[in-house]
């Protein structure tokens, strides 16, 4: 796919992982379409000081589909007709807490963080998906295949989407159900001529991991990974949507930019070694 004059929507477009997709694919000549919760004033600001001011902006809550939906609408009207081609949903939540060994006391993580990556990330897909459909006639649900490549979407999982590892207890499982919702979304969106990836970074130096976790994770990453030793760059992993979107024969696929970790909780120490950590989840 060739992405130069093609808009693509980027949800939580002001973080870390999403202002490297924007920019990379300002670069390529694209229209990025930021969605994300902030008002428009500030949001415009932060845009222009990661250098990405010609990137569009609407206001939008991903957990809200009907909203989602409204914003999908919006931006079909600020982008020139027919340039809809897919997304890079970044939008996510990592909310770190002390570790308690009662597992109840994660309940209430599970259920918010679960609302927000899992369920926004088939909330996002479908309104995404509708929108390029949109574009084109209406066959109607068992229409014929269609020849033409419409779009490509990818979503962000994680490399502890699997194996989960216990410090990731409500994260990780969050991010399982990515790859679920990305297979089943290839499969459906096939005879749309919509492909649908998945990108797993290891940890990402940006605000969703806050400093507390980083020194425990280096840890890890230098205990576990096979090389490089260190964290994953928002630009690296944003290169690895990029090039799921270009490759027109990328689908159903889970790229893992992680510089092969191999990520399972150390248990060769005497005590627990999460209790290192200042917050896990």
């Amino acid at each position: 796919m060739l992405v130069k004059g093609k808009a693509f929507i980027v949800t939580g477009g002001l973080g870390a992982i999403g202002k490297a997709c924007v920019l990379l694919l300002l670069e390529k000549g694209a229209i990025p379409v930021v969605f994300d919760r902030l008002n428009e004033s500030d949001a415009k600001a932060v845009l222009k000081e990661a250098g990405a001011e010609a990137a569009l902006y609407v206001k939008t809550d991903i957990t809200d589909v009907k909203a989602t939906e409204q914003a999908c609408g919006v931006a079909l009207q600020r982008i020139p007709k027919g340039s809809l081609a897919g997304g890079i949903h970044c939008a996510g939540i990592a909310p770190g807490r002390k570790w308690s060994h009662k597992l109840v006391d994660s309940a209430a993580d599970f259920e918010k963080v679960f609302k927000v990556n899992a369920y926004g990330t088939f909330a996002v897909d479908a309104c995404i998906a509708d929108a390029i459909n949109s574009q084109y006639p209406d066959d109607g649900p068992f229409g014929p295949r269609v020849t033409e490549e419409r779009g490509c979407i990818v979503n962000i999982a994680s490399v502890v989407a699997k194996p989960v590892p216990g410090r990731c207890l409500t994260y990780g499982p969050s991010k399982t159900a990515v790859l679920g919702i990305t297979e089943g979304m290839a499969d459906f969106l096939g005879p749309f001529g919509i492909r649908v990836n998945s990108v797993a970074p290891a940890v990402v130096a940006s605000a969703l991991m806050g400093p507390d976790r980083l020194p425990y994770f280096q840890n890890e990453l230098e205990t576990g990974c096979i090389y490089p030793r260190r964290v994953s760059q928002p630009a690296e992993v944003a290169g690895g949507c990029l090039f799921l979107i270009e490759n027109s024969m990328m689908n159903d696929h889970h790229l893992r930019v992680d510089g092969g970790w191999r990520g399972t909780t150390l248990w060769s120490e005497t005590h627990d070694p999460r209790a290192k950590a200042i917050s896990l989840e």
